[in-house]
């Protein structure tokens, strides 16, 4: 039985990752080409989820990373309430 692993996928157009388990980094990259959407743009790279992400991807929150490593969903309130205010500026094409 393979041991599954979280990866998350960046994209040229989005600000945050998506959530992509495989087995290994071949394989994530490939399961996150299959399910590109229309407007993610390119396929920019897939890491590991660090010990924190792969907390909140098990109680089922969506993990919001971005590509130089850094999260709105840990920082201070004020971070947290920027990082809202600019997802619903844009939250029509995210």
């Amino acid at each position: 039985m393979a041991s599954w692993r979280y990866y998350l996928a960046f994209w040229s157009r989005r600000t945050t990752a998506t959530v992509v388990p495989a087995a290994n980094a071949g394989q994530a990259r490939r399961r996150a080409t299959a399910q590109q959407q229309a407007g993610y743009g390119s396929l920019v790279s897939v890491q590991q989820a660090n010990g924190a992400d792969r907390r909140l991807i098990r109680q089922g929150v969506w993990v919001r990373r971005r590509r130089n490593g850094t999260s709105p969903q840990f920082g201070s309130r004020a971070e947290q309430a920027a990082a809202r205010r600019q997802r619903s500026r844009y939250r029509r094409w995210l």
